[in-house]
């Protein structure tokens, strides 16, 4: 059942029997999905359990279903792919499954070493579900004679060194200095291309899903252009969206505050914002506003700004932009 993934299915049955929960919650990331069914039929064939999968977005620990499983009456909410984000889940048990992929990656790192040739210390970074890994990974690179370096995250969601969240590249950022280029490993390049935003150091990607390797420079280039232009049509308009997400690890109604004091300072007129989802179609319903800022995930309006008919501006890029420190 659990093939790629390990989805601790009996790890999370002695949860739910020693819970002694009825009901629970099953929320999963897209890329796991697939797997809901399956899961909530075997709690449901070995325990019993009335157990329902939630069809909602899940884009991080920050995104957990509270408000489904508080409707439900859930006695447990059950989220895959993440490590915990919130301290606070409004009195909701909240069980975390990693779902560690199983694919090796040592033939994708080999098949990195080639983009690697001109630089001798490299750092190692990874999504949750390749973290395992970073150690074979690092013997591989020091065969080559190369100074393979991991370094510590902090901040919500990251536990184990060199992992990267979507808005948390710290564990690149904290070892930057001291080393040349980075190798990446995980599927997709959100995270990669976080690394090289916050880095400004060459990234290589591997991916063990594809097994496919790929310089990120280049659409890392891209998206600052893109963003940049975003910046620069916000800041020539006059009434301006705040955006607040009303998700439980990305409200942030202070920093949405300071965003309107900031625009109001400048001359601009703030309007503010509650949304759950960003989308364009949301945003359609207000055709008066000229552009956004938004006080939710940081990665809103960066990959995907090319989705949006106006300007969207994260918020932390917005006062970096105002300061000139704008990916000096």
């Amino acid at each position: 059942m659990e093939e790629i993934y390990d989805l601790e299915l009996e790890r999370v049955l002695r949860e739910i029997e020693k819970l002694k929960a009825k009901r629970v919650l099953l929320q999963l990331p897209d890329g796991l999905k697939v797997y809901g069914e399956r899961l909530a039929e075997e709690f449901s064939r070995r325990l019993g359990v009335e157990a329902y999968v939630s069809g909602s977005s899940c884009y991080g620990g920050c995104d957990l279903a509270l408000k489904e499983a508080e409707a439900l009456k859930a006695d447990l909410l059950i989220h895959y792919g993440h490590t915990p984000f919130l301290e606070e889940t409004g009195g909701i048990k909240v069980l975390y499954v990693e779902a560690r992929c199983r694919l090796e990656i040592l033939s994708v790192v080999e098949k990195a070493l080639p983009l690697l040739g001109k630089y001798e210390r490299i750092g190692l970074t990874a999504s949750l579900q390749h973290v395992h890994g970073l150690r074979e990974a690092a013997g591989r690179l020091e065969a080559e004679g190369k100074t393979a370096v991991v370094g510590d995250g902090k901040g919500r969601g990251v536990a184990y060194p060199g992992q990267v969240l979507g808005c948390n590249a710290s564990a690149a950022e904290n070892i930057s200095d001291f080393v040349e280029a980075f190798l990446h490993v995980g599927g997709g390049t959100f995270h990669p291309l976080g690394v090289y935003l916050a880095t400004g150091k060459p990234v290589v990607h591997a991916d063990p899903f594809t097994m496919e390797v790929s310089e990120i420079s280049p659409l890392g280039e891209e998206v600052k252009r893109r963003v940049r232009g975003s910046i620069g049509r916000l800041l020539e308009a006059s009434k301006i969206g705040v955006i607040l997400c009303s998700k439980p690890g990305q409200f942030q109604p202070g920093q949405a505050l300071n965003v309107k004091r900031e625009l109001e300072r400048v001359g601009k007129k703030p309007v503010l914002l509650v949304l759950e989802e960003i989308s364009e179609e949301a945003l359609g319903n207000f055709p008066g506003l000229e552009g956004f800022v938004s006080t939710a995930c940081p990665r809103v309006g960066v990959d995907d700004a090319g989705r949006f008919s106006r300007p969207l501006v994260p918020a932390d890029l917005f006062f970096k932009a105002l300061r000139g420190g704008l990916w000096d």
